[in-house]
C-alpha cells in the first residue's frame, strides 16, 4: 500500500465525505451565491462583516455579490454548540485575514499513518487541498513541511503526481514527479541512533524533521513511503525492536506555531492537543495576475479603488493593494483608506501637534524660534571647524557608499529579509574586510585553483574554521539577475547532500560577489586522474565509485532540489575529493534555478572547452541534459585517463569526446582505454561504461538519459563488479590508499565503496548522512 492523496489515490476519501455530510446537516448561516461575480463587484450593505470572531474584509465576502471572484467564503454554524465559524473552500476553517500582508490563517487537518508491523500494512488518514486555479498559495516564509514519527518518510508532490510510475523498475511503488517533490525523514530510537528531545526539530534532532517550501507552492498532496514503514528496509540497522507498531504525522503548518514534544511519538497527542487534529497554516494571496505597471493602466479592472491607496507587486506576478502612508483601512473599496490622526496617540508625537491628510505638523512657538536663531549662529562656527574632519573622512564615506550600492545592487536587502524570515539559517553574509583578512589579502600562496568563473582561495576565519573563498570574475548580465542573486544564493545554501559541497555564505559589497564554501582537503578529480600519483594506480572500482557519487549529487540537484538546479559547468575540476576520497560536486558559479516555464528560459553560460553540450552551442538553452553531456565527458576521463581537450595534439585528436566516438564507430575501444585499468578489469564492464558514456554524448539532448538513469546504471555496474570479483574490497583502508595513490591520505577515515542499496535508498541516505 502506498499512502498518497493524489489524483489516483482514494486514501482520505472517507474522512472527507464524512466531514462534508456533517456540514450538510449542520445549521448554516451561509449565503450561497447563485451567479458569477465580476472582478470589481463591490459588497452591498447586507453583506456580513463578521462570522464568529473573524472580521470579513473585502475582497473576501460571504454570499452573492459580497466578494471578488475567487475570494468567496462561507459562514457556518456548528451543530454541536451553535457558534458560527468561517471557512474557505467549503470546509477549511479561517482564523483571520490580513489585507496589509496578503495572508489568510487557516486551520489545516493533520495527515497521519499507522504502521502495523505484524501485518506489514499501513493505515492512512490523508488530507490535502489543490490550490491550482485560485488566488492562493502556501507561504514558503511562514510555513514548513513538518513530519513526526520514530520511522516516517513523508513526501509532498504537485498535481502532476500520477501514482506509481510504470517505468520505475527498482521501486514500482515510488512515484516520479515532473515539477516539485519535497521529502522529509523523521527517525528516533529504536529505528535511528538519536534520542528525541522536547523542543528540538532540526537536522541534528530525532523524532521530528522539517523541510522548507517554495513560495509558489499551490499543493500539499502528502504521501507516506512504504519503504520506511516495514521492518525489511531496516534489517541492516541495529534496531532493538523491529516489530513494534508505530504512528507518523505530516502536515504543512505555520513554523512559529509548532513546538515538538516527545509525547507526540507513537501516540495521538499531536492530534488531541491541536483542535482535534487541525493546526494553523498561512496562505498568501494576490489580486489579478499582472504587475502594478500593467494593472494601473486598466481602469475597468484595477482593484485598488481607494484614492489613498498604492499598488504593491507580489512575489509571483500579481499585485496587492495597501493604504498610502498615513492612512489605514480597506484599499479595495472607494474611500476605504481613512486618514490616521497621529495627534491623538498617547503620547502625541510632539507637544504642539497638528493633523493633516497623510501626516502631521509640529508648529514651533516664537520664543523657540528665537532660541533656534542663537543656536544657528553657534552651529555655523561648529560647521566651520568640522570642514577639516569632513575632508579627512570624505574618501571613507565615498568607499562606504560604493559598498552599499553594490550590496543593494546584488540583492543584499532582500537576502537579509529572507534570512530573518528563515529561523536557524546558517547562511552568513561576509564583509569584504573579513574575507581579505581570511585569505591574507588574497595572497598567491592561498590559491587553491583557477577556473573560468574566478579564482578560489583557502581562507581561515576568526573562529578557526577553514573555508574556500571564490573570487568571481564575471558579472551578471541583467538587473533582475543582480537583484535575485542574494536570494538564489540562500536557496543554494540550503542544499544539504553528502556529495555536494556546502555553500556557507557570500559577500555582496563588491562589484562582483564572492562565494564562501566548505573546504574540501584532497583536491579535484582532475588532479586525481591526471596529476602525479593519481590514476597511475587507482583501480577501476575506485573510479566507478567516484563516478556514481558524482551522478547521485547531480541527480539530487535535478530531481530532488526544490526548485530544481542545473549545474551548468560539470567537469572533473569541479568534482572535489574529501578526506575519505568521496566525491563532492562543487562550483555553482554557472548554476541556475530551473524555471517553471522551461520553454521561455534562455541563458548564456561560460562553460569549459571539451565539456560543453554541442546542442547548447546551437540553441543557447541550458537544460538538465546539458549536465548529462558534460558528465559523459567526465566518464571518458575516468575510462581513458586522458584530458577532455588537448591543445598540443593534432587537431583531429584534440577533443576526447570525438576520439571516443570515432573509436566506438570503428570498434577499437581498446585503443583508448587507460592501460592502467585494462589489464585487471572485466572487458564487459568496461564496454558497459563506454556504452553509458556514448548515450550521454548523444548529439540530440532528448535521447540522452537523465542523471537519475545514469546513477542507476552506475549503481548496477558497481554491484556487478562486486559480484564478479568478490576479492574487490568494499572499503579501502587508509594504508591501502597510500599504495594506490603513491602518497599518504589526508585523514585516517575509511573510503566507503558502493553499498547494497537501491537508487531511491541511496538518495535518502544522502539526505540522512548530510544531517537533513
Amino acid at each position: 500500500m502506498y499512502c498518497y492523496h493524489g489524483k489516483n489515490s482514494t486514501a482520505g476519501t472517507v474522512p472527507m465525505l464524512l466531514l462534508l455530510l456533517l456540514l450538510l446537516f449542520s445549521l448554516t448561516a451561509t449565503l450561497q451565491f447563485q451567479g458569477k461575480t465580476t472582478a470589481l463587484a463591490l459588497p452591498g450593505p447586507g453583506c456580513l462583516r463578521y462570522c464568529g470572531d473573524v472580521e470579513i474584509q473585502y475582497p473576501f465576502g460571504v454570499g452573492h455579490g459580497c466578494a471578488m471572484e475567487g475570494f468567496e467564503l462561507r459562514c457556518n454554524r456548528s451543530a454541536v454548540d451553535g457558534h458560527s465559524f468561517l471557512t474557505i473552500f467549503g470546509i477549511i476553517p479561517v482564523r483571520n485575514i490580513s489585507l496589509v500582508d496578503g495572508q489568510v490563517r487557516i486551520m489545516k487537518h493533520i495527515s497521519s499513518m499507522f504502521s502495523n508491523q505484524s501485518t506489514k500494512k499501513i493505515d492512512c488518514d490523508i488530507w490535502g487541498k489543490d490550490l491550482s486555479g485560485t488566488p492562493f498559495r502556501y507561504s514558503g516564509k511562514s510555513n514548513m513541511f513538518t513530519v513526526i514519527g520514530i520511522n516516517a518518510l513523508a513526501y509532498m508532490a504537485d498535481n502532476t503526481f500520477n501514482g506509481p510510475a510504470a517505468n520505475n523498475r527498482l521501486h514500482p511503488h515510488i512515484v516520479l514527479c515532473t515539477q516539485h517533490v519535497i521529502g522529509c525523514v523523521s527517525q528516533s530510537k529504536p529505528y535511528g541512533d538519536l534520542e528525541a528531545q522536547d523542543g528540538k526539530c532540526d537536522g541534528d534532532s530525532a523524532g521530528c524533521c522539517q523541510a522548507a517550501l517554495a513560495d509558489d507552492m499551490n499543493f500539499d498532496d502528502i504521501g507516506f513511503s512504504p519503504d520506511h514503514n516495514t521492518t525489511d528496509y531496516y534489517e541492516h540497522r541495529n534496531a532493538t525492536d523491529r516489530r513494534a507498531d508505530y504512528r507518523g504525522y505530516a502536515v504543512v503548518m505555520e513554523t512559529d506555531k509548532f513546538q515538538f514534544k516527545t509525547t507526540y511519538l507513537n501516540t495521538t497527542a499531536f492530534l488531541d492537543e491541536n483542535a482535534g487534529g487541525r493546526v494553523p497554516a498561512i496562505l498568501i494571496w494576490e489580486v489579478g495576475n499582472e504587475t502594478c505597471d500593467v494593472a494601473t493602466k486598466k481602469e475597468d479592472s484595477y482593484a485598488c479603488l481607494s484614492a489613498n491607496s498604492v499598488c504593491v507587486n507580489s512575489s509571483s506576478g500579481g499585485y496587492l493593494c495597501n493604504c498610502s502612508q498615513g492612512f489605514e483601512g480597506n484599499p479595495y473599496l472607494p474611500d476605504g483608506c481613512k486618514d490616521i490622526d497621529e495627534c491623538v496617540a498617547k503620547p502625541p508625537p510632539c507637544a504642539r501637534c497638528k493633523n493633516k491628510p497623510g501626516g502631521y505638523d509640529c508648529p514651533t512657538p516664537l520664543n523657540i524660534t528665537a532660541l533656534l536663531s542663537v543656536g544657528s549662529s553657534i552651529g555655523v562656527a561648529v560647521v566651520a571647524s568640522a570642514v577639516v574632519c569632513t575632508y579627512l573622512t570624505h574618501e571613507r564615506k565615498k568607499l562606504t557608499k560604493i559598498k552599499r550600492k553594490y550590496f543593494q545592487q546584488h540583492g543584499g536587502m532582500l537576502l537579509l529579509h529572507e534570512i530573518s524570515l528563515k529561523q536557524g539559517t546558517a547562511f552568513t553574509v561576509f564583509t569584504e574586510a573579513e574575507l581579505i583578512e581570511a585569505t591574507g589579502n588574497f595572497a598567491d600562496k592561498n590559491i587553491l585553483g583557477r577556473g573560468g568563473f574566478g579564482t578560489v582561495y583557502r581562507g581561515l576565519l576568526k573562529d578557526g574554521g577553514v573555508v574556500a573563498v571564490k573570487r568571481c570574475v564575471s558579472s551578471m548580465a541583467s538587473e533582475q539577475q543582480q537583484k535575485e542573486f542574494g536570494k538564489e544564493m540562500l536557496i543554494l545554501s540550503q542544499i544539504n547532500h553528502k556529495n555536494i559541497v556546502k555553500l556557507l555564505g557570500c559577500c555582496l559589497e563588491v562589484e562582483v560577489p564572492m562565494l564562501v564554501y566548505e573546504f574540501i582537503p584532497n583536491g579535484t578529480l582532475f588532479q586525481f586522474i591526471h596529476g602525479d600519483g593519481g590514476s597511475r594506480s587507482a583501480p577501476f572500482s575506485v573510479r566507478i565509485r567516484i563516478a556514481l557519487e558524482s551522478a547521485l549529487a547531480l541527480s539530487y540537484l535535478h530531481s530532488w532540489a526544490s526548485p530544481p538546479i542545473l549545474h551548468g559547468d560539470v567537469k572533473s575540476s569541479n568534482i572535489l575529493l574529501d578526506q575519505n576520497y568521496e566525491a563532492k560536486v562543487s562550483d555553482f558559479g554557472a548554476s541556475i534555478l530551473a524555471p517553471a516555464d522551461k520553454s521561455q528560459f534562455m541563458t548564456l553560460v561560460q562553460g569549459t572547452c571539451g565539456y560543453l553540450d554541442p546542442e547548447y552551442m546551437q540553441t543557447c538553452q541550458l537544460t538538465d541534459k546539458s549536465d548529462v553531456y558534460s558528465f559523459g565527458v567526465v566518464l571518458l576521463e575516468l575510462l581513458t585517463g586522458s584530458t577532455a581537450f588537448n591543445l598540443e595534439g593534432p587537431e583531429s585528436e584534440r577533443s576526447l569526446s570525438l576520439r571516443f566516438l570515432n573509436a566506438m564507430k570503428e570498434r577499437r575501444l581498446g585503443d583508448i582505454i587507460d592501460g592502467r585499468i585494462k589489464a585487471d578489469s572485466d572487458a564487459a564492464l568496461l564496454e558497459e561504461v563506454a556504452e553509458l558514456a556514448l548515450q550521454c554524448l548523444d548529439m540530440v539532448g532528448e535521447r540522452r538519459p537523465t542523471m537519475r538513469d545514469v546513477a542507476e546504471r552506475l549503481d548496477v555496474l558497481a554491484k556487478a563488479m562486486q559480484q564478479q570479483h568478490p576479492w574487490v574490497p568494499a572499503q579501502h583502508r587508509p594504508e591501502e590508499m597510500e599504495s594506490l595513490l603513491g602518497e599518504s591520505p589526508v585523514a585516517s577515515a575509511e573510503m566507503t565503496s558502493t553499498g547494497n542499496f537501491s537508487m531511491e535508498e541511496r538518495i535518502v541516505h544522502g539526505l540522512l548522512d548530510s544531517g537533513r
